[in-house]
């Protein structure tokens, strides 16, 4: 298969069609920011973080959603990008109740070090202080709405990897939620199968196992795709 040539961040790469920016730019080691791509499902772009520049285009797009084209141009740390991945990280943490200090991923926590990346040291804009629940009914594990940032890695590991289509999406804007079988307590699911994959998705800490408590959260999401290499070898 004849490889494409594109530029990002003015070097020059040789990518094979039908990768996305995202794709390219992890094989080449240039970081690109991210919360809701999870290698080995498909990726939906609802961050928003992974924002690049493209030359001749004036918006900016999602790096996880767009396919390479020959000699496309790519910029990924303007100060455009920069201050728009500023402003989502406020937001992640204004629209929920985020309290580190307190969170079973404290230190583990995918938004926790998005924070660090930016630079932020405070929020600008104010803080929602949503009514959230906390679903305590699953007999090992706990969903806190107030740590969710709505990535749907969940969702999608459960639909795409499980196949046992428990998470889904209701409301839209802030009253956005995830549910569990229809809006019904996790505990009284009949879809769940209890495998845990999802909280190792979760790149926050509200899906965690009751056995733990502040900052002891240990995730290994790469073995998400660890699972779907081995499908392929077997299938």
């Amino acid at each position: 298969m004849n490889k494409l040539t594109i530029y990002i961040d003015d070097k020059q790469f040789q990518a094979e069609p039908g990768k996305s920016i995202l794709e390219v730019c992890r094989e080449h080691d240039i970081e690109i920011l991210t919360m809701c791509h999870l290698k080995g499902v498909n990726d939906v772009g609802a961050c928003r973080l992974c924002l690049v520049e493209i030359e001749g285009m004036s918006k900016l797009l999602s790096a996880c959603t767009t396919k390479i084209t020959a000699n496309m141009v790519i910029h990924t740390k303007t100060e455009r990008i920069k201050k728009y991945q500023r402003i989502t990280t406020e937001l992640f943490f204004a629209e929920r109740n985020h309290v580190c200090a307190v969170c079973v991923a404290n230190g583990t926590c995918e938004l926790q070090d998005l924070g660090y990346k930016v630079g932020m040291d405070h929020i600008r804009y104010p803080f929602l202080f949503p009514k959230c629940e906390v679903d305590t009914s699953h007999p090992w594990y706990v969903m806190d709405q107030n740590r969710c940032i709505m990535c749907t890695r969940c969702v999608r590991v459960c639909n795409e990897v499980e196949g046992a289509h428990n998470w889904d999406v209701k409301n839209r804007g802030y009253q956005v939620r995830i549910i569990s079988d229809f809006d019904t307590p996790w505990g009284e699911s009949i879809t769940c199968t209890s495998c845990g994959k999802c909280l190792q998705a979760c790149p926050t800490g509200a899906l965690w196992p009751k056995a733990i408590v502040q900052g002891q959260m240990k995730k290994n999401p790469e073995i998400i795709d660890e699972l779907m290499e081995r499908r392929k070898m077997i299938l």
